[in-house]
């Protein structure tokens, strides 16, 4: 994963290293090429005790470069890494020494959740084609964390799940952490009689300074490190066999459910049903996932989230399984995909693979109901149509080279009275190691019936999309271009986005329409030494300009950040922005923005700043002051806010997470408007296993509605109450146990206190059937 930018020097210290059989071959990073990766024919007990006779046949590299946040210095510690295979499964041992065991920063934790404790890691380009990469990170309790790197997007998910296994202890000279990668849960082609795979192992030491230790030294200069991993050959005659999962599930529920508007009883549902999802690999490069009566409510609640004074709709990321399977096949400069759209399937299917320079992804799901973006170029809402519908994409990608990509993408939105269709063409180019240029062209199709233009039109849904409601019904094209330069000194990006009057993209998250915006940014790094105070200081900045495609401006933003990475691994970075931009339209019958906008300059001095005080408390928080727009009353007021965070560690197995959202709109010393959010989550690991968690949300808005303009639209007092208590138990990511109990409630201007409308206990399993 990307690290929090770090420093100080670390005193280099010697402890006497546990002896190693010389048949095991050793290397270092001034000999990577061409590295044989030893074969077994026996398994290994995945135990972090490495003493059995076959790890003395495998291949030991030294991890002695720091990559990060410093560009190829000596490690201040002791790394061996011992890798061999046995044409099933791939075998990664550590060794990792260090001088004040004691300060090893270890926790027991659910899946991907051990980011700030010392880690090692393996990570895996199976096609050698510096497209993507397998990322398995362990922590010396043998915790799990599983990520794919796409060069594509340039992004990093933790929502990958696969079966591995793996096994930590800390030891006198350090740790030692033990792992067992089954080949069927990666993709390559066996067809191949030796592999040869781009890897790359790393150690995680975060002290002073978070320092990132590999056995290779990375080009800094170079913006792609996926693409400098040295190649591992090996895994001579390795198939991915069967490949074949079931995983039935179970659930069953009661929820009640009270409208407070109307009455105060209670209204019962109860659920109780089997479904089943379905993994088969095809071919050793093509993967089928099917799912059938799925469970698709959300498990594990979501982060709370301030809705106030805002004119666009709120992003909520996925969390459901099948969507996030294979998620990284679809993704495109410009993200159509945005599977959140889907609530409530009862089946789904998705198919993704990969032959030579060739890779192709496609999934349909249907929807009980059907909910949608209606975008404009001033707001968005949401739209839900009570029809069944069939939603659907299909991505294809061909790599002509390591330098060059083409790719086309469809997504489809389609019930009896509404359609949605896209169509997509994109590239990437990488001119040189630091330069890269992206472009995307779209174009989308849509077809309404008429009796849902008029509940558009006369709905409570905005102004503005009920003018967009009468041209619904026609096809645009919209496209992206994108050029960035990246070396260790200097970024440089240039962007235009163009999106059509009429465009939409109804599967995507898309909050705009009949937009064009300018991006001109950039910046400057100087880079610390191994003795200085700072690791990193930055300079960046951009300028970007938005108008409609009548050239009627929207916004146009100069923002200028100034940022450290020093001791504590802290971060600091102050910034201002200073932007001129619209609130809404003087006569709202019209679309029409020249002449016809409330426009205002907002000035703004913002300042995020984040440090670990002990190896178990890290604190962090943004704060923002200065002019912005109140968009309920077309004015500019004083605002501010401030976002704290804290998260405690209070022993190896009980952690503490504390988020606290704070914002007031204020004109002449008087407060309009002042919300508070407050999102805590208290977590009891019982083991790597299991664990307990409590989640409460709770959320405090008060406005002075004698200094609205539209006093009646808003409620002066809103307060609203969550909780949730879930108990989990996780064979693997597949096989698990789920109970829970969560309610909510709220207040507004017609109740006295928080009052109930909802509660629910839920009970989840599922058990993984592997061939």
């Amino acid at each position: 994963m990307k690290i929090r930018i770090k420093s100080i020097l670390f005193s280099l210290l010697t402890l006497p290293f546990m002896a190693i059989s010389s048949e095991i071959i050793t290397t270092n990073t001034t000999h990577l090429s061409n590295l044989q990766v030893p074969k077994t024919d026996k398994k290994i007990k995945v135990d972090a005790h490495i003493d059995e006779a076959i790890w003395q046949k495998a291949l030991k590299i030294e991890l002695n470069n720091v990559t990060w946040p410093y560009e190829n210095t000596r490690a201040p510690v002791k790394t061996e890494a011992y890798v061999i295979e046995n044409g099933d499964t791939l075998y990664v041992a550590f060794k990792a020494f260090d001088p004040k065991p004691h300060e090893i920063r270890a926790r027991l934790t659910d899946r991907d959740k051990n980011w700030g404790d010392d880690r090692v890691a393996i990570k895996i380009d199976t096609y050698n084609d510096h497209a993507l990469a397998y990322q398995f990170f362990i922590n010396p309790l043998g915790t799990q964390s599983d990520v794919l790197e796409n060069e594509l997007t340039k992004s990093e998910s933790s929502s990958w799940d696969v079966i591995w296994d793996s096994a930590g202890r800390i030891t006198k000279f350090g740790y030692i952490v033990e792992v067992a990668i089954p080949l069927r849960t990666l993709n390559f082609n066996d067809q191949l009689d030796i592999q040869q795979w781009g890897m790359e192992f790393v150690r995680f030491y975060p002290r002073d300074t978070q320092l990132r230790i590999s056995h290779m030294e990375i080009d800094h200069d170079n913006s792609c490190f996926i693409c400098q991993m040295p190649t591992l050959q090996g895994f001579k005659g390795a198939k991915q066999g069967k490949n074949l999962s079931f995983v039935p599930t179970f659930v069953s529920g009661s929820s009640e459910y009270r409208d407070l508007s109307e009455t105060n009883d209670w209204d019962t549902e109860t659920n109780t049903d089997v479904g089943l999802d379905i993994k088969w690999g095809i071919t050793p490069d093509t993967t089928l996932n099917a799912t059938f009566n799925p469970d698709f409510s959300q498990v594990e609640a979501d982060s709370g989230q301030l809705n106030v004074n805002n004119t666009f709709a709120l992003f909520t990321p996925e969390k459901r399984s099948f969507f996030l399977a294979n998620e990284d096949a679809f993704s495109t400069p410009v993200d159509l995909i945005y599977t959140r759209n889907i609530n409530n399937p009862d089946f789904g299917a998705k198919l993704a693979g990969k032959v030579d320079q060739h890779s192709f992804a496609g999934f349909i799901a249907n929807d009980k109901s059907t909910t949608f973006i209606l975008p404009g170029n001033l707001g968005s809402s949401l739209y839900e149509l009570d029809e069944e519908s069939t939603n659907g994409a299909f991505r294809y990608r061909y790599a002509v080279d390591k330098e060059t990509l083409i790719g086309a993408t469809s997504t489809l939105r389609n019930s009896d009275s509404y359609s949605n269709i896209i169509t997509s063409i994109d590239g990437k180019y990488k001119l040189t190691d630091s330069d890269t240029f992206n472009v995307q062209i779209m174009n989308s199709t849509t077809d309404i019936d008429s009796y849902i233009i008029d509940d558009m039109k006369t709905g409570d849904y905005g102004d503005e999309q009920a003018l967009r409601a009468e041209t619904l019904n026609n096809s645009d094209t919209s496209y992206e271009i994108d050029y960035r330069h990246e070396n260790k000194d200097w970024f440089v990006r240039l962007t235009r986005q163009d999106i059509g009057k009429d465009f939409r993209a109804d599967l995507a998250f898309f909050n705009n329409t009949d937009y064009i915006k300018n991006i001109v940014g950039g910046g400057y790094n100087w880079h610390g030494n191994t003795d200085d105070w700072w690791s990193r200081i930055q300079v960046n900045g951009d300028w970007d300009i938005s108008t409609n495609q009548d050239g009627d401006k929207i916004e146009e933003e100069f923002e200028i950040y100034f940022s450290v990475n020093g001791p504590k691994q802290s971060y600091v970075r102050p910034g201002i922005v200073i932007r001129e931009n619209t609130s809404s339209r003087i006569d709202t019958s019209v679309l029409s923005l020249k002449d016809n906008t409330y426009v205002f300059d907002e000035k703004m001095f913002t300042f995020w700043g984040e440090f670990q005080a002990t190896a178990d408390i890290w604190f962090g928080n943004y704060f923002e002051t200065g002019k912005r727009i109140d968009y309920a009353n077309n004015q500019l007021v004083d605002s501010f806010s401030m976002e704290p965070g804290f998260n405690w560690n209070i022993n190896t197995r009980t952690q503490s997470n504390l988020t606290f959202n704070y914002r007031t709109l204020s004109k002449g010393g008087s407060n309009l408007l002042v919300a508070k959010l407050t999102d805590y989550r208290l977590s009891y690991q019982f083991s790597i296993r299991s664990f307990l968690r409590l989640s409460i949300v709770y959320a405090d808005i008060s406005r002075n509605l004698d200094l609205y303009n539209n006093p009646d639209d808003y409620n002066a007092t809103y307060k609203s109450l969550s909780t949730q208590l879930l108990y989990s138990y996780k064979v693997n990511p597949q096989t698990l146990f789920f109970v829970g109990y969560s309610d909510g409630g709220y207040q507004d201007d017609a109740l006295e206190d928080i009052t109930k409308d909802s509660r629910s206990v839920f009970l989840k399993m599922s058990y993984a059937w592997l061939r």
